[in-house]
């Protein structure tokens, strides 16, 4: 599949709405760094999956420019591209359950106003 992506690598698609600063927070977005509200959640593997330590997080500028997407190994300091694995191996039990949540915060920031756009899987 083909998709176009913005200056960070994410789905051209997916836009973003920023809400009051109340209801950003209440999200469960920060904005330490004044010019962008950052959301950030750890990935829940279920036990035997010991040493992973994988995070999704979302970085909405607030000057207009691109949103920027990170599914990151906090282990190694570098992205965990679990759409590559499973590529390469559909049934890559980790990869799964971090395409699941990744999923299901898209999800969830979608139904909370602040993106758009997103299409399951993509």
């Amino acid at each position: 599949m083909n998709v176009e992506v913005n200056s960070n690598g994410v789905n051209k698609l997916i836009k973003y709405n920023i809400l009051s600063d109340e209801e950003m927070r209440d999200i469960g977005f920060t904005d330490y760094a004044e010019d962008t509200w950052y959301f950030c959640r750890m990935i829940k593997f279920p036990k035997g999956h010991r040493g992973l330590n994988i995070s999704f997080n979302v970085s909405i500028p607030k000057d207009n420019s691109d949103i920027q997407i990170d599914v990151l190994d906090e282990a190694f300091c570098q992205p965990y591209d679990y759409q590559y694995m499973l590529d390469k191996n559909p049934n890559f039990e980790p990869a799964l359950v971090v395409k699941e949540q990744v999923e299901d915060w898209m999800k969830y920031l979608q139904d909370s106003g602040v993106i758009s756009g997103h299409v399951y899987g993509e």
